[in-house]
């Protein structure tokens, strides 16, 4: 009976010995999560993965976790950030600076709007960074999206002198660019560079009169009399009724008069 009792008395040892290494394990796994659970987090709710989009403007919705997006405003402590969409580029690496460069979006905007999409396929990357643009962490959310048109994509200057003219280059896929002669059918349409001022959304009416608004249905579009500091233009495609197209289609440039 002794040899019995002693062979119980180890097995009960050895499961209680594993019973301790098991439950150390676990604990171990919850604390790594816990960690990871707490560092900033980024998610792209639409489009989906693989979208056709109509028109040439993507519009990002987001939701970002453990951090408040703020504008930049030289905070580093990692608590607040920003915005980056990366357009058919990778990101910068973690901790290096995101430059303010074609391609990239810098935005505190949720959704975020992706303008300049030429017709095809694209990928967008959305990272944070902190209040000095550099890159925070390694949070990054990545889509792939397929622009159907039309399109337009203006391009100018990224700085200017006081006093002289901003040209401001304007091609298109997908529609014709001619005078506002009524045709509302899409097939058609002329340009709206909107100085400093919001765009209509699709679909409205876009003033006529309005000094801030310039109709053209040739390119380049000149804009003169910007003052110093930065200035935020968008180019808007509307029909021959001056509406803005209800498939978005439109652009933006910005531009730093000294």
């Amino acid at each position: 009976m002794r040899p019995t009792r002693r062979l119980v008395l180890t097995v009960f040892a050895a499961l209680a010995l594993t019973a301790g290494a098991c439950g150390g394990d676990d604990a171990g796994s919850s604390d790594s999560t816990a960690t990871t659970v707490s560092e900033p987090r980024i998610t792209i709710n639409s489009p989906a993965d693989g979208a056709h989009i109509k028109g040439n403007v993507v519009t990002l919705a987001i939701t970002a976790f453990n951090i408040s997006i703020v504008a930049a405003d030289g905070d580093t402590t990692g608590k607040t950030g920003h915005f980056h969409v990366f357009v058919d580029k990778d990101p910068v690496a973690p901790g290096a600076v995101i430059d303010k460069a074609p391609g990239i979006i810098h935005t505190v905007d949720d959704p975020i709007l992706v303008p300049g999409l030429s017709v095809g396929p694209h990928t967008l990357t959305v990272v944070f960074g902190d209040g000095s643009h550099t890159r925070l962490g390694n949070a990054s959310a990545t889509i792939d999206v397929i622009v159907d048109g039309p399109s337009v994509d203006a391009t100018a200057p990224a700085t200017l002198k006081a006093g002289e003219p901003l040209s401001i280059d304007v091609t298109t896929a997908g529609v014709g660019i001619v005078a506002a002669d009524g045709d509302a059918s899409g097939a058609t349409g002329h340009l709206h560079a909107f100085v400093d001022v919001t765009p209509v959304a699709p679909g409205e009416a876009i003033p006529v009169g309005n000094p801030a608004i310039i109709h053209s249905a040739t390119s380049p579009i000149v804009v003169t009399g910007l003052t110093p500091g930065e200035h935020t233009i968008w180019v808007v495609v509307g029909d021959g009724t001056h509406a803005a197209f209800k498939d978005s289609v439109r652009d933006k440039v910005v531009v730093t008069v000294s």
